[in-house]
């Protein structure tokens, strides 16, 4: 274990483009964490209850799993970096809104809901092409330790998250979770912009 940590961090110190990858996809993450937390807190504020927070997550979970595998194939067909962008674009967009929509007080439990399930299903077609641009990225035989540490740096921030969340809606409201949700998908997909990988891979 220590070997292959050892590898990732010279990985991470010798491959600008792997580094940036790594900064992108966590940063991302650490967003994503956030966002549970203050989407149910958003919606008992709207009057939607536990019954809505179910619906909200059951119907996201169920577009996700129902995208995921055209996704799989979209991501084979289509440049990977352009998917990846895209979609980070569309997640940041859709909680920048549902953010808006909760700070000046039009929100409702079905405008959130359909923001909540837009960002699903944008996920889903984030997740494939993420896997596989990494390949292009790295060479074959650092693949495990990149993954080893990206996992390592996604544990980290699913604590991290949600501890972030816990004190801005105590603190401030749910309304800003979402706003840094979409702040963070935002920089991750610039950050995702500044990858370079070889034509071939690319496409």
């Amino acid at each position: 274990m220590r070997d292959r940590l050892g590898a990732a961090v010279e990985l991470l110190r010798q491959n600008r483009n792997f580094r940036r990858y790594a900064v992108a996809r966590t940063a991302s993450v650490l967003g994503t964490t956030t966002a549970p937390a203050g989407l149910a807190f958003a919606l008992i504020e709207r009057d939607g209850g536990g019954t809505a927070i179910g619906v909200v997550a059951t119907i996201s979970m169920i577009v996700f799993l129902t995208v995921t595998p055209s996704a799989g194939v979209l991501a084979d067909r289509l440049p990977r970096l352009r998917i990846i962008v895209t979609c980070q674009i569309v997640c940041g967009l859709s909680q920048c809104l549902s953010a808006t929509l909760l700070l000046n007080g039009s929100a409702t439990v079905w405008s959130l809901g359909g923001l909540a399930v837009l960002t699903a299903a944008s996920a889903a077609f984030f997740a494939p092409a993420a896997k596989g641009l990494i390949a292009g990225i790295v060479e074959p035989d650092a693949l495990i330790p990149a993954n080893a540490l990206l996992q390592i740096a996604g544990n980290l921030v699913a604590v991290i998250g949600p501890t972030i969340a816990g004190l801005v809606i105590a603190f401030v409201s749910p309304g800003w979770v979402l706003g840094w949700d979409g702040v963070t998908y935002l920089l991750s997909g610039a950050v995702f912009l500044m990858v370079r990988i070889p034509a071939a891979i690319l496409s």
